[in-house]
């Protein structure tokens, strides 16, 4: 272990060096916590720095960005099964705007899929009003029939969110932590951090060009800021933070195909559905319902077929393996700008050095 801990510190470094990104954590488990490691540093320590270079520990938390949508899928999955709504439901049954054309054949499961046809980002409407915004999106061209062509986009996961709080009355943000986050017993998540954690203990990311301040347990994504600030929930894309002990209770649950610790979020049966790669997205990964299957681009080429899970735009990676190995990598590479270089390489390389006692060459 002390060998492959000295390969990681190097990856680290080496992306330090090429500010990639200045520290971050990793986390392997297999049935057991095999390894939990802090490396490097919050930020690189430039004398214009706004914040201190302040040491990385295990327990720190991260925006985790786009793996809040694992998050918004999961509670999807969990109250249509409770509710008996199929995922093949037209989401004009929920969404009036979408009830014409061809927008009234996009169902949930297009969704959850990203090959729902919607182009739109919800980057691009931070300068309308929040209440137009479903009504916007459902005015906009697709990009191809729904079902058709997978496109990765935050707007999916953002109808959801809304979905889910149709569905339950309350902000979507309180359904998932009554129901997922307390549940799991994952203390140190929230998409409030500020409220309940010192900044010591939360990673910083990009630098906000108007204040010359980092974005600081405030969340990145831009839609997800300008939606909570209006709302008071998640947007559904982005705005979790976490650490890697709390995110691994996460994967557990979907180890477990649905039942943890005696009680039962979901049915294995959906479990099963949501990780086959369904959609091909290219020759690089599949979609599954709100996971991605076999993305080679950032699981590394030792990671087995059937391998699931997600990245997020602030730096993290999460995936876990059909022999339920579980590695998950977080950093924040947006620190001090999303502009820096290419930071999946090293994630790889991370991947595989850890997947390569767990799966040694033949």
């Amino acid at each position: 272990m002390s060998s492959l801990l000295t390969k990681i510190s190097e990856f680290f470094e080496q992306a330090r060096q090429k500010r990639a990104f200045p520290g971050g954590i990793v986390w392997l488990s297999d049935e057991k916590v095999l390894l939990h490691h802090a490396f490097g540093n919050t930020t690189y320590g430039d004398p214009e720095d706004f914040l201190p270079s302040q040491k990385v520990y295990t327990e720190m938390l991260y925006d985790v960005a786009s793996l809040t949508k694992l998050f918004t899928a999961t509670a999807i999955l969990m109250r249509s099964e409770a509710l008996g709504i199929s995922i093949d439901t037209p989401i004009a049954k929920f969404l009036s705007p979408f009830q014409k054309d061809i927008y009234n054949q996009i169902t949930l499961r297009h969704l959850l899929l990203h090959n729902s046809g919607i182009e739109i980002a919800i980057q691009s409407l931070t300068s309308q009003k929040h209440t137009e915004w479903i009504s916007l999106i459902a005015d906009a061209p697709l990009h191809a029939e729904p079902g058709k062509t997978v496109r990765y986009s935050c707007t999916n996961f953002f109808l959801l969110a809304r979905i889910l709080e149709l569905w339950t009355d309350i902000p979507a943000d309180q359904w998932i932590t009554t129901n997922i986050l307390e549940p799991l017993k994952m203390t140190r998540s929230s998409y409030w951090p500020q409220k309940y954690f010192s900044l010591d203990d939360i990673a910083p990311t990009e630098i906000d060009a108007e204040t010359n301040k980092p974005w600081h347990g405030i969340v990145h994504d831009e839609a997800a800021r300008f939606w909570q600030q209006q709302t008071g929930s998640t947007c559904g894309n982005s705005g979790l933070f976490s650490t890697a002990g709390d995110l691994s209770k996460f994967v557990e649950l979907w180890q477990s195909e649905g039942t943890l610790n005696g009680q039962k979020y979901f049915s294995a049966e959906l479990a099963r559905e949501a990780l086959q790669p369904t959609a091909k997205e290219d020759e690089l990964a599949w979609r599954g319902l709100g996971w991605q299957i076999d993305a080679r681009f950032f699981m590394g080429h030792k990671a087995p077929i059937g391998s699931a899970g997600h990245t997020g735009f602030t730096g993290p990676t999460l995936f876990f393996t059909p022999q339920n190995q579980c590695i998950i990598i977080l950093e924040n590479r947006v620190y001090p700008t999303r502009n820096g270089p290419e930071r999946l390489m090293y994630h790889r390389r991370i991947a595989q050095a850890l997947l390569a006692p767990v799966f040694p060459a033949k």
